[in-house]
């Protein structure tokens, strides 16, 4: 399977980053351990140039469902030639830098201005099978209203989650359809660092959150390792 930037959005689902990994472990233990939770399509351990391994890799599954039973098995732990490893979605490595790190709380751009925090609770919750810890709508500023005129929505908002790996999965999904509107979901940006380009919302702000814009590409999670062939990843 080849590493290059062409992934979709379907096949970057199904790929799982495996940090803290035994320097004895080899490409067929990695794919062994990983294949009890379904069909693996593809694994690496990742090598520097005298093939010692990196300590990190990828694996991906033949489906997001297969990949999404592998994060929910953190909770009894995952365990790699005896030692306790760390599994998480693998993040594009052209995303902006805030993308990569660990949040609960996203942006939500190009709401309709018909959507109210109850809506958007509810969206998330049934597909996400998660609980929505806060909706918190943003809404025109009084002192640039007419006298008498009511405030109106301003077609986004914040939403926070208490669960990483459900913020991830819908983070690079990202493209999401609420209240019948196509939405953009990210991880909101703290303020003071906006994200560079993107959407245009850079200059919005709220709670401490900066929002701007981010790409696709390879991948990248967090800092500390560093691999050729389109591949970023470490620990976040």
């Amino acid at each position: 399977m080849g590493r290059d930037n062409a992934e979709t959005k379907e096949e970057t689902l199904r790929k799982l980053f495996v940090g803290g990994l035994p320097r004895s472990t080899t490409d067929d233990d990695f794919k062994n351990y990983f294949s009890q939770f379904g069909e693996v399509v593809d694994s690496i351990v990742l090598k520097d140039n005298n093939g010692n391994s990196k300590g990190f890799g990828f694996v991906t599954f033949a489906t997001d469902q297969e990949a999404e039973e592998c994060i929910q098995a953190k909770s009894q732990g995952h365990t790699v030639n005896g030692k306790s490893v760390e599994v998480k979605r693998a993040i594009p490595r052209d995303a902006d830098p805030d993308q990569r790190e660990k949040n609960t709380k996203m942006f939500v751009g190009g709401l309709s201005l018909n959507s109210t925090e109850d809506s958007i609770r509810q969206f998330f919750e049934s597909n996400f099978n998660c609980q929505v810890e806060s909706v918190d709508l943003i809404y025109q500023k009084k002192d640039q209203l007419e006298p008498g005129q009511e405030p109106r929505p301003r077609g986004f908002g914040f939403v926070t989650i208490n669960d990483f790996d459900v913020v991830d999965r819908i983070c690079v999904i990202r493209n999401h359809k609420i209240d019948g509107k196509e939405v953009e979901v990210k991880k909101a940006a703290p303020k003071g660092k906006s994200n560079a380009g993107g959407s245009g919302r850079g200059d919005r702000n709220q709670g401490g959150y900066n929002q701007g814009g981010y790409n696709r590409g390879g991948y990248n999670q967090g800092g500390g390792y560093n691999q050729g062939g389109g591949y970023n990843q470490g620990g976040g």
